[in-house]
């Protein structure tokens, strides 16, 4: 039982990057992505780093 909890606390913080990226106007590249699925929790302050994209209206 206790080895899921890694793997728990893994995905949580990969959801959490995800909305955290979506509340910020982050476009998800491939980068990010890996960024995510390697680092996990580490990820998280990577995504609060970057900035957000500005949309521009057309």
């Amino acid at each position: 039982m206790t080895a899921y909890i890694p793997a728990l606390i893994w995905s949580m913080s990969a959801v959490a990057c995800l909305l955290v990226a979506k509340r910020r106007n982050l476009k998800a590249t491939a980068p990010m992505a890996c960024m995510v699925t390697l680092l996990g929790p580490l990820a998280i302050p990577y995504v609060l780093a970057l900035k957000p994209v500005k949309r521009n209206a057309a």
